[in-house]
């Protein structure tokens, strides 16, 4: 935009103008209240003296005040009011004014100033009217001139009049109402007077008083009557304004006005208009109508029983949307909600189903404020009195110490916390008592989804000290058991399971501020969880002989155990008496029972932890892996180790859980080992065999139609067909047991002889080494024999990994036989420097290639299986239809929880690891046949299918990431494709980026890779889908071109081009999804004009012509760069 030598354009301002020091407006802007009501005196004087001008003096406040100043004259008041409405706006953009940026426009930088120039205007306002005498104010006909032009004002179209008009205009009701009552209270004395004199005085003063008693009732009367027309008019107009600035306003203004005259509540239409906008648009007003809605139900005296009536009446009719609310979208319009539903007289009448719907976002709610604020509704209206919840302190406490600080406690009472400190029976008691509601309530509300219950505890812990009373928890658990506690009713199952789950949440809560919290709250977190420590850990034995025959109550007790010792292993304030010998010996009997892996995997932890410190704990964790590693042998090696499937599934799970904790089960025994790569060796050839009946049936023609035949003949025919009985072969459960043993034992090899190897050319520090691993093995295995077979065994379990990704029916199996190959794959590259885990055609490690480094590859039978298998993927994901409808977050996989899986933990368990263990812990004898193991859900196969690439966008061996896989990853950055997949595909397209600002051969890379993507989709799926992939591809560009790329992409560009044109011409259609390369900047006009001569020719010799469509896009595109 343009401006002439005499135009004003304001530019984009942070501020407005400050009006003239001196002025009003300045005065209304930055004085302080005295100097605001000294000049409101003024102005009063003024009105006395002069009516027009101190009408202009209040309109041109409004109007500077606005952002307009100056806008309105001496001529205008002479005219209607509408008339300089009408020509604002032109006036406006005449004087080239931004009406958007006014002085008293809320700002997030200048908020506190805005409110208070806001009540420097009500104030000046309020006090000018009221300086004045009702009657005289009335007969100058001020109140008339100034509603006349504020009616009209507060309609204008410039949002900024609108505001400032309607400030003004309320405040003026406000003080209209004020000079009413005080013209009530005359009309009430004089009336006394009256009465009282009535009889005692002339005719002539009585009629003088009778006089003054009318003229004083009509004043009143016209008061009212001008305070109501400003109110009826304005407020149901601005409370739908545009602007939810002004709409926050009326509403403030309203409630102030209801206040001040109680009358308001019995009339509806004020009532009614508040509570409707509980439903507007905007998050700050809808809060602000909540908070007037709240206020109305507060204990307050001073109201009348008629308003309390009233009150009561509406309450009945709006509590339906008020508990609409407690499911608004934004946080803080449903805690307010809440806050409002709190109330007793609005609680009392909620209906059961509403009840119940606002005590159930305890735990229904995502939002952690929602939930401690529905806590305290569950506090104050479901607990018994005094609740759980601790009252908060009196912010008004003595100061002074001695007598009068302890006077005025007794004074003021003390709140229950305090009581608790003075008294420990008293504390036992309440919190016995805490507890025990706490209890009924998850019983009563939560039924069968106890799993959750971390949120109920978090939403009481901030305020339920009770919560962290760990003796008193201990001591429930134990209510009637034992010969101390002869003659108690001893809780009931159902009761210790909801008490367990409420002290799993409470520690691991206290075990999580520990390590989050603020630095000046570190103490008391510390504090809580020593204290912890101290209470539960020493009643832990017997705990677990309580609770070891319930599965659920046993898995949360070893959890808490788990956390307790963990920190106080690691803690150097935490002192605990344990007897570590009881305590280590209920861990390994936990191991040792048929518990849940979770349960084993606690108690693992655990062991670990004591083994830091006590000696008793080293040797049980040793003793019992030995023990694992021979019951595992035993088994293995039996010739009828297919009978014993059965028993080998808790075996193997006792095995993984150690494994995985830190100690190699298989103590190096490559022998262990290859007994169980041979039953999945088995599994593999089972697998083949079905496949192959599989395809069989599919390819066998079709019969003859057959006559119907009766359900019990049918069944007997088609169980006549049935294949005979195939080998057995372990099923999905132990497949996945015996496929991580096997990963595990092989990893664990790989870091030993890794460790001995690193220590470098010192013969004493190795052998120092070698000594240590000797120990390690526990003379199961040689260092020697185990170095001289591990690129051997390596290449062995990568051929069967293969082979399970290619042939195992199982998605379940086939992904984690996947996602193990692609893990050994990247541990081979981290040794590479030092290790050989590669073998050559004769079984031999291959030997050190260039920079001293072992060559890590992938043979081609492998790749294709790999290849095949992500494909596959990739079409599941197609087929499922994922890209609508399913919520996918890569942070975190939403599933539904039954029972207590997936078992509490400290955000260690990921979403692949639960589906995983959810197989491996299927009930029944055959859950494959049985349809108990449960087909992935359409966000599980594309949790799949993400995870998969991420392996390959996260690998770091070439033959990956740039390979055939690589390719195939990047075909998934075409728009249609689910957003989660494509992200990890552009991934890739920007590591690959990275790498081109090498070399200009990695630069040629770069782009050579696209165009294989292109071509593989354009065979595939034809030339859209090889377009949209293009545009994909091209948008990751960027719109500046890099000139280390300007050559690679010629030299692709040219060869891609020149490879569409081909004798049949089927090609020709692939030329369009080489148009979006050719980008200005990115590919000289030399280059370009290069290629357009080049493909003339071409396209000549095979006898094509240059106005085929493809043809004619793409020459019009090369020749449109160079001109």
């Amino acid at each position: 935009m343009t401006s002439g030598p005499g135009d004003a354009v304001v530019e984009d301002q942070e501020e407005p103008p400050a009006p003239a020091e001196g002025t009003l407006a300045h005065q209304i802007l930055y004085g302080s209240a005295t100097d605001v009501k000294l000049r409101a005196q003024e102005w009063a004087s003024l009105c006395s003296r002069d009516l027009a001008q101190a009408l202009l003096v209040v309109l041109d406040l409004t109007l500077a005040l606005s952002g307009l100043p100056g806008a309105v004259t001496p001529e205008d008041l002479e005219a209607e009011p509408a008339l300089l409405v009408i020509r604002l706006p032109d006036w406006v953009r005449s004087q080239h004014l931004d009406p958007t940026i006014y002085p008293i426009c809320p700002s997030p930088h200048s908020s506190a100033q805005s409110r208070k120039s806001i009540s420097n205007l009500e104030n000046f306002l309020r006090h000018g009217i009221s300086e004045q005498n009702g009657a005289a104010l009335l007969d100058s006909h001020l109140v008339t001139s100034l509603s006349r032009w504020l009616l009209v004002l507060h309609a204008a179209a410039i949002r900024s009049v609108r505001h400032v008009s309607t400030i003004a205009a309320l405040s003026v009701a406000e003080a209209l109402g004020h000079q009413y009552h005080a013209l009530s209270r005359s009309h009430e004395t004089l009336s006394r007077q009256l009465q009282t004199v009535t009889g005692n005085v002339t005719a002539r003063q009585e009629a003088q008083l009778k006089r003054d008693v009318g003229a004083c009732f009509s004043h009143a009367r016209e008061m009212s009557r001008a305070r109501n027309q400003l109110l009826e008019t304005i407020v149901p107009l601005r409370s739908r304004d545009i602007s939810e600035v002004i709409r926050v306003y009326t509403l403030s203004q309203v409630d102030r006005l209801m206040k001040v005259d109680p009358e308001m509540y019995l009339q509806n239409k004020w009532t009614a208009r508040v509570f409707l906008m509980v439903h507007d648009p905007h998050v700050e007003v809808r809060l602000k109508a909540l908070s007037v809605i709240m206020q109305w139900f507060l204990p307050d005296k001073k109201k009348s029983a008629a308003v309390r009536e009233h009150l009561g009446q509406f309450a009945k009719n709006c509590l339906p949307h008020l508990v609409e609310r407690v499911g608004d979208v934004e946080p803080r319009v449903a805690q307010m909600a809440l806050r409002c539903l709190r109330q007793k007289d609005l609680a009392e009448n909620l209906k059961s189903e509403e009840f119940e719907l606002v005590v159930n976002l305890v735990i229904g709610s995502r939002d952690m404020a929602v939930r401690e604020e529905a806590a305290l509704f569950v506090n104050t209206h479901v607990f018994q009195d005094p609740g759980i919840c601790s009252k908060e302190r009196s912010k008004k406490r003595g100061r002074d110490g001695g007598g009068g600080g302890d006077q005025r406690d007794k004074d003021h009472g003390r709140d229950e916390e305090d009581d608790w400190q003075a008294d420990p029976q008293q504390e036992l008691y309440n919190s016995e008592v805490a507890i025990s509601m706490l209890i009924e309530y998850i019983d009563e509300y939560m039924k069968d989804r106890l799993r959750i219950c971390e949120r109920l505890v978090g939403a009481f812990w901030p305020r339920s000290p009770a919560l962290s009373h760990w003796s008193t928890m201990v001591n429930l658990c134990m209510v009637g058991e034992g010969a101390q506690r002869v003659g108690q009713t001893p809780i009931t199952s159902r009761q210790r399971l909801c008490l367990l789950y409420v002290m799993e949440a409470a520690v691991r809560r206290a075990d999580d501020e520990v390590r989050t919290a603020r630095p000046s709250e570190k103490d008391n977190a510390a504090t809580r969880m020593n204290e912890a420590c101290m209470h539960i850990i020493p009643e832990i034995p017997r705990l677990m002989d309580l609770c070891r025959p319930e599965e659920e109550q046993f898995l949360l007790l070893t959890h808490v155990c788990k956390m307790l010792v963990e920190y106080a292993v690691q803690s150097a304030q935490s002192q605990v008496l344990v007897n570590s010998k009881v305590l280590c010996q209920g861990l390994r009997k936990a191991i040792e029972d048929l518990s849940p892996m979770e349960t084993m995997k606690n108690s693992a932890d655990s062991l670990l932890a004591l083994a830091r410190c006590f000696e008793e704990a080293k040797n049980t964790f040793l003793d019992l892996s030995k023990e694992v590693h021979r019951a595992c042998s035993n088994i293995l090696e039996d010739e009828k180790v297919k009978d014993r499937f059965q028993e080998l599934r808790p075996v193997m799970s006792r095995f993984l859980v150690l494994a995985n904790r830190g100690i190699d089960t298989s103590f190096g025994s490559m022998p262990m080992v290859r007994r169980m790569l041979k039953l999945l060796h088995e599994r593999v050839e089972l697998m083949k065999e079905k496949r192959k009946q599989g395809e069989d049936i599919k390819d066998e023609p079709p019969s003859t139609p057959r006559r119907e035949e009766a359900g019990p003949a049918r069944k007997r025919r088609r169980q006549q067909a049935l294949p005979a009985p195939a080998p057995q072969a372990p099923d999905v459960r132990l497949t996945l047991q015996l496929l991580e043993a096997v990963i595990l034992s092989v990893m664990w090899h790989v870091r030993t002889t890794y460790w001995v190897q690193s220590q470098g050319n010192s013969e004493e520090g190795r052998r120092n080494a070698e000594n240590q691993v000797s120990e390690m093995l526990q003379g199961f295995s040689e260092l020697a024999a185990l170095r001289a077979e591990l690129p051997r065994m390596m290449s062995e379990v990568r051929h069967c990994c293969a082979e399970l990704v290619e042939s195992d029916l199982s998605p379940y199996v086939q992904f984690h036989a996947y996602s193990a190959y692609m893990t050994l794959i990247q541990l081979c590259v981290g040794v590479s420097e030092t290790l050989s885990l590669e073998v050559d055609e004769k079984g031999r490690p291959v030997r050190a290639g260039w920079g001293r480094t072992y060559e890590v590859t992938i043979p081609k039978a492998h790749l294709e299986a790999l290849y095949k298998y992500l494909n596959h993927l990739y079409i599941r994901v197609t087929e499922a239809d994922i890209t609508e409808g399913v919520s996918f977050n890569a942070e975190g996989h939403r599933i539904l929880p039954y029972s207590i899986y997936p078992a509490p933990s400290q955000n260690i368990m990921t979403s692949v690891r639960y589906l995983t263990l959810r197989t491996m812990q299927t009930p029944g004898t055959d859950p494959e046949v049985s349809g108990l193991v449960l087909r992935p859900e359409p966000a599980d196969e594309l949790l799949f299918a993400v995870l998969a690439s991420r392996c390959i966008l996260e690998s770091e061996l070439q033959d990956v990431y740039t390979g055939p896989l690589g390719l195939l990853l990047l075909t998934q950055c075409e728009k249609a494709r689910p957003k989660p997949l494509r992200e990890v595909a552009m991934g890739l397209l920007r590591r690959l980026r990275e790498h081109s600002k090498m070399s200009e051969d990695y630069g040629e890379h770069f782009y050579a890779m696209q165009q294989e993507a292109i071509e593989g989709l354009f065979r595939c799926s034809g030339h859209e889908a090889a377009l949209s992939l293009s545009l994909s591809f091209t948008k990751l560009w960027g719109f500046k071109a890099s000139e280390w790329l300007e050559r690679p992409l010629y030299v692709v560009l040219r060869e891609a081009i020149l490879s569409c044109v081909t004798p049949d011409r089927s090609r020709l259609e692939l030329l369009d999804a080489y148009v979006p390369w050719i980008k200005s900047g990115f590919v000289k006009d030399i280059r370009c004009k290069e290629i357009a001569e080049e493909l003339v020719r071409q396209l000549k010799a095979v006898g094509g012509d240059e106005n085929m469509p493809p043809v004619e896009r793409m020459l019009r595109k090369l020749q449109h760069l160079q001109v």
